[in-house]
């Protein structure tokens, strides 16, 4: 075996209950067409890692699999994120038996294992599939055809002493080019519109040795720099937020993370001011659907994490305030059975056809690069560098957050609330971008920014305290529940109008320090551009 072994690896994997596999296997058969039948087998997969785990952490894994008296030895790289997409570098051989065999691996896969050999690794995960697969041949006019292979699995994952069940689907490239892989994946998605999943079998296993359960995935850090095109930037943006939203998926579902929740709704927020920052760079009939989908998405998490923050910040901070504590024991456990609604309908919500739709839709989008209206040139603005273009897409949404809060003091809190959405959409316009400035010059304007933004949170979240306090206190229970939570409601509002009072001065200084700070983009722009 050579070099030329080495494969790039595409696949959409799915989340599935047992009753979905024939769902799924129906959806396929439709497609595939008649005369294709489902292959039966059963996969004996061992992945190996070092004592502590250095493979997984490099991303690296290696697998040795048995299936029907045969093994296949197989090395593949971490996941690149692309969404719901398994994009991954793989070396796949047969090998005479179960022992490991580093000697037929070519160069580029030695050098990813870095100079572990067969001895330094030993089984830690275990994994045992009921597996049936199906081919599917398509003519492409792009030339090799497209092959793809649909699979239905049941499965049991062992590690470290603890045993997992699941099913899961997926679908696999395995010739051709990825549109036309996206079009037919489609095609079985709408008739079967399951959930994505962006956990591997290994890593299924590593859940169990660690013992952590479910987590809470952070939006991974990318910086964008000046040479870098408008086109790069939103690949960057996009493959980020779209696989956090899907990394975060079981974390919202389990509901026992705020994290989770909140996580995600950073990455909708983030997907959503990305959409209005580059908006002269995108055709609304490409992302229109986008816009609307993740508004609805957001909406749906959003009193999950109201509930969240009302329980964990604003009602443990006024412990020892004077409150009385038996009043705001009582307001708690009535917000937590409001949590555990909100969680319910999250939990619907991402069970949802609609949800399974978008999440495959976004994910294709990036694939495919969708904010493409066709074959560009080097004019095209979308490969212009960020450094050329920094000013005119930073220039507007400072320009009306400006504008919007000149008479701040005087401003309703429904209006500093929309003033905050600005404030907002204007933070991520400048995380996007900053890198495409020297630091020199963003480092001051940044942090006005940051200190005016903390400052309008904690009236937003005073505000939200009040609003959900009133909800409370019409749900009705006992006389004396209901005693409690008014006479805690009362102490609440109190409590926040002081806190109000106090924000207030510092609210209105740092305002005035962001308007004096010279944006770092052009030392022209202002509030009259």
């Amino acid at each position: 075996m050579n070099d030329n072994r080495r494969e790039r690896e595409y696949e959409i994997k799915f989340k599935a209950r047992p009753e979905d596999l024939e769902r799924f296997r129906e959806a396929v058969s439709a497609v595939a067409g008649a005369g294709t039948k489902w292959a039966r087998a059963e996969l004996s997969n061992s992945y190996f890692d070092t004592a502590d785990h250095g493979l997984r952490g490099r991303g690296i894994s290696v697998r040795m699999r048995r299936a029907k008296g045969k093994f296949i030895q197989t090395v593949k790289t971490e996941t690149r994120a692309n969404g719901g997409l398994m994009d991954r570098d793989e070396w796949e051989f047969p090998v005479a038996g179960p022992a490991l065999d580093f000697s037929v691996l070519p160069a580029a896969a030695k050098a990813a294992l870095n100079g572990v050999r067969p001895r330094d690794i030993a089984p830690v995960v275990e994994v045992e599939t009921e597996r049936h697969t199906l081919i599917i041949r398509r003519p492409s006019p792009l030339g090799p055809e497209i092959v793809i292979e649909a699979a239905a699995d049941r499965a049991v994952v062992r590690a470290g002493g603890e045993v997992e069940h699941f099913c899961e689907c997926e679908i696999e490239l395995k010739e051709g080019d990825i549109t036309g892989f996206f079009t037919l994946a489609a095609e079985i998605h709408d008739r079967c519109p399951l959930a994505m999943s962006a956990v591997t079998k290994a890593a299924r296993g590593y859940r169990l040795l660690s013992g952590n359960g479910i987590g809470a995935r952070h939006l991974s850090k990318f910086e964008l720099h000046a040479d870098e095109s408008v086109h790069d930037a939103l690949n960057g943006i996009f493959t980020a937020c779209i696989s956090n939203i899907v990394a975060n998926e079981d974390a919202c579902q389990a509901g026992d993370d705020p994290e989770g929740v909140h996580q995600m709704r950073v990455s909708i927020r983030r997907l959503r001011s990305a959409l209005k920052i580059f908006d002269p760079y995108l055709r609304p009939a490409n992302v229109g659907w986008m816009a609307e989908d993740l508004k609805w998405l957001g909406g749906q998490l959003g009193p999950a994490r109201d509930w969240d923050v009302f329980i964990g910040e604003t009602l443990a901070s006024m412990a020892g305030q004077g409150i009385d504590a038996e009043a705001v024991d009582a307001l708690r456990r009535r917000a937590e059975a409001a949590r555990a609604g909100a969680y319910e309908r999250v939990r619907e919500t991402l069970a949802s056809e609609r949800y399974a739709k978008l999440t495959f839709r976004l994910t294709a989008f990036i694939a495919l690069d969708g904010w493409l209206a066709g074959p560009v040139d080097a004019s095209d603005p979308l490969l212009q560098p960020l450094g050329a273009t920094a000013d005119d897409i930073l220039r507007r949404p400072y320009r009306k957050l400006v504008k919007a809060g000149r008479n701040l003091r005087d401003q309703t809190l429904e209006e500093r609330h929309a003033l905050r959405i600005r404030l907002k959409k204007l933070r991520y316009a400048v995380d996007f971008l900053r890198r495409a400035c020297p630091e020199k010059k963003t480092k001051p304007f940044i942090a006005a920014l940051r200190e005016l933004q903390d400052q309008f949170g904690l009236v937003n979240d005073l505000a939200q305290a009040e609003r959900l306090t009133g909800l409370l206190t019409g749900k009705g229970g006992n006389a004396k529940s209901d005693r409690l939570v008014h006479l805690a409601a009362g102490q609440v509002r109190g409590w926040h109008a002081r806190a109000l009072h106090g924000i207030e001065p510092v609210l209105l200084a740092d305002w005035d320090a962001f308007v004096a700070a010279a944006p770092f983009w052009s030392t022209k722009t202002g509030a009259d551009d």
